[in-house]
């Protein structure tokens, strides 16, 4: 079963072959860190199918541990494909990146996730903040992603079930 933050043994060994300091990344502020997280914020700002089609293999190395709250992937490709099928139920989608920072060579970004459903009137966006950690190879390519956020307002509760279960649970707490 996948969860999205619960350290099993496939997070514990991506933290071991990811370790920073295995890679030569680039200085702090310098001209090529800044040109590497660009391509991660261009990616997810110009988040349309073909952006992504074209983009996601220059942003993510083909060996590499992705995990958010639905998927676990370990290939480029894989990420690819996922993003794109994300977009079926939307009419838009994008995300504001608010902060990056660089702890050695561990890197978390603050961020809104804003989408559009099709099925709610046009221009309906619902928002959802997270958190992303990142680490990247020599060649500035990301090797490991984990997202922190909670689907539960903008996504599960989509779900007619899931959402009177979330608002019969929320009303409880």
């Amino acid at each position: 079963m996948h969860t999205q933050t619960i350290p099993d043994s496939t997070y514990r060994a991506a933290l071991e072959w990811t370790d920073p300091s295995q890679f030569e990344l680039p200085a702090e502020g310098s001209p090529e860190e800044a040109q590497m997280l660009a391509r991660v914020e261009t990616l997810f700002t110009d988040y349309s199918e073909d952006a992504l089609a074209a983009n996601v293999e220059q942003v993510y190395a083909d060996k590499v541990y992705f995990r958010d709250a639905f998927r676990h992937l370990e290939s480029a490709a894989e990420i690819r494909e996922y993003l794109i099928e994300g977009l079926a139920p939307l009419e838009g989608a994008e995300f504001v990146f608010h902060k990056i920072l660089r702890s050695g060579g561990d890197y978390y970004i603050d961020w809104t996730m804003r989408l559009d459903f099709k099925k709610t009137p046009t221009g309906t966006w619902e928002e959802s903040i997270g958190m992303t950690r990142m680490r990247f190879n020599n060649e500035g390519k990301v090797i490991f992603h984990q997202d922190y956020w909670d689907p539960t307002d903008i996504v599960y509760q989509r779900i007619p079930i899931a959402k009177q279960l979330i608002a019969y649970v929320k009303g409880k707490m």
